[in-house]
């Protein structure tokens, strides 16, 4: 695999879990309860895990399981990686070979 396919894959990995969480955010947030007084200048984009709650964190990784058809929860156990990039290795060692993770 060349170095070039392998920073392609995890661009493509780090922008599908960034858009992933962003969604997950809005739509858990309480200020979308009510749409009339929503300001999404309030709403902040999560930029690693840190951001977001363990609930949101699971939302994350079955979002990402069903995205690449890939078991990951059951290997969370051994993750010990704190942002977005470390997330994205993770699922990129998942991944089949061949697989572009976009």
């Amino acid at each position: 695999m060349t170095e070039m396919f392998v920073s392609d894959q995890k661009k493509g990995v780090r922008e599908r879990i960034e858009r992933e969480a962003l969604k997950i955010v809005l739509f858990s947030s309480n200020e979308l309860a009510i749409p009339e007084l929503t300001d999404l200048g309030e709403i902040s984009e999560p930029s690693d895990l840190g951001n977001l709650d363990s609930f949101s964190i699971i939302l994350l990784i079955l979002a990402l399981e069903d995205a690449y058809g890939v078991p990951l929860l059951d290997d969370m156990a051994g993750f010990g990686g704190r942002n977005f990039d470390d997330l994205a290795d993770f699922v990129i060692e998942r991944l089949p070979p061949g697989t572009g993770g976009q």
